[in-house]
């Protein structure tokens, strides 16, 4: 998902409503309707998901396919965003509207610093209430405030952490995927132990200080690949180092490529 905190307050009204078919959904509040044959990119209104990365990010992912995806919706359009994806309301077959139902689910939160919908409020405060989907966790993260902290950049140079290896280290890098890069650039990760390692609270950092900051687990004796949906930082084309800072803020892998091994769709690959 993206960076779309600023974004919403550009939205403008547009009575460009339509039905389609949806066709595609990338996160728990993005998804793609096909209108004739032209792909529309949209972004739900007034609500905010996990991002993929989060917890309960897959599963908001999941209730958001099992409502609509394949289905015919009708599409009540309000302006467009800097990614120029189209800003909406939802409308299912039933008539119930998916942004609400992300929300009653507890697969949503209200997006309240760009929505006036206080009914949203209610719905959140009673899936707060009941515990459901990402309401169970104990303390669950606002996507705003995680991505606010992904944003942060490190302030410690990157040349004076040393690393230290225990078993967790970065084997490959995908730094210009076909198509748009931001979102879609990877990171691969190795587990030479014998024990699961979570890499929640773990981070990448690059030569700039920006930060990536990880979630999930690598098996043992596997390797998991992550890939970087949210562009906080991004494997430059014209060369970088990376590092992966465990829990600890000790670094555990350390690799670098230069511009000139950077080919579209190549895996850059490291010895583990």
């Amino acid at each position: 998902m993206h960076l779309i905190l600023p974004l919403l307050l550009f939205a403008a009204v547009d009575a460009d409503n339509f039905t389609g078919k949806v066709i595609g959904v990338k996160d728990g509040d993005s998804i793609v309707v096909l209108r004739d044959k032209e792909q529309i990119d949209i972004r739900l209104l007034d609500i905010d998901c996990p991002e993929l990365a989060q917890a309960f990010g897959r599963q908001a992912k999941k209730q958001t396919s099992d409502l609509c995806f394949g289905k015919a919706v009708t599409v009540k359009t309000n302006g467009k965003d800097k990614y120029d994806r189209t800003l909406a309301h939802i409308i299912l077959p039933n008539g119930k509207e998916l942004n609400r139902e992300l929300v009653r689910s507890g697969s949503a939160w209200w997006y309240r610093k760009y929505s006036d919908d206080e009914s949203l409020g209610e719905l959140e405060a009673d899936a707060k209430k009941s515990e459901r989907g990402l309401w169970a966790a104990q303390k669950p993260v606002a996507p705003w405030a995680w991505r606010a902290a992904k944003r942060a950049k490190s302030d410690v140079p990157i040349s004076s952490i040393k690393i230290v290896p225990n078993g967790i280290q970065i084997v490959a890098l995908l730094p210009n995927p076909k198509g748009t890069d931001a979102g879609n650039e990877q990171v691969t990760f190795t587990n030479a132990t014998d024990e699961p390692v979570s890499l929640r609270g773990w981070k990448l950092i690059d030569k700039a200080g920006n930060v990536f900051l990880l979630e999930g687990k690598v098996d043992p004796r596997t390797s998991s690949v992550v890939t970087m949906t949210e562009a906080t930082m991004p494997l430059n084309n014209n060369g970088d180092e990376v590092l992966l800072i465990d829990t600890g803020n000790v670094g555990r892998s350390r690799v670098s490529y230069t511009e000139n091994q950077v080919r579209s769709g190549v895996t850059l690959r490291f010895a583990g």
